[in-house]
């Protein structure tokens, strides 16, 4: 028989019948909104097309995907206190990456990454989101 999927105990959001807001946020996430807003607030006067839809999952509760059309961008999962944020680049924004500004910190980062079929998953939390480089890797992204 198979197992029922649990939901992370830490999901900011369970409820299926509740969907956030971005107003949520804050309350849900702490201290950890502070750099998150810092991000996002980036990335979307940069990229106004890219567009935030609520989901829910069984297993995390309510998130959000950041998509521009039907390409999806950027995945960010609110817990309680903390955050997931994860996007999966291609071959081609990696090496641009690996050639530019960023260089040393994209080659640490390429240590803790998951190599996929579909490209390298990049995930971070409130302790290791530094913004301009995960900035630098949604802009990589975007690019390719």
């Amino acid at each position: 028989m198979k197992k029922p999927v649990q939901i992370d105990p830490n999901a900011a959001f369970p409820d299926e019948k509740k969907r956030p807001t971005d107003a949520d946020l804050p309350a849900a996430l702490g201290r950890a909104s502070d750099l998150l807003r810092q991000l996002l607030e980036r990335v979307r006067t940069a990229h106004p097309d890219l567009a935030a839809d609520w989901k829910y999952s069984p297993r995390s509760g309510w998130h959000q995907i950041y998509s521009r059309k039907q390409r999806r961008i950027l995945y960010f999962i609110p817990k309680r206190g903390d955050f997931r944020l994860s996007l999966i680049l291609g071959d081609k924004a990696v090496a641009s990456l690996q050639a530019g500004p960023h260089a040393k910190s994209v080659a640490v980062l390429m240590q803790a990454a998951t190599r996929y079929p579909e490209g390298t998953a990049f995930s971070f939390n409130h302790r290791t989101l530094d913004v301009a480089l995960t900035a630098a890797l949604i802009e990589a992204k975007l690019a390719f």
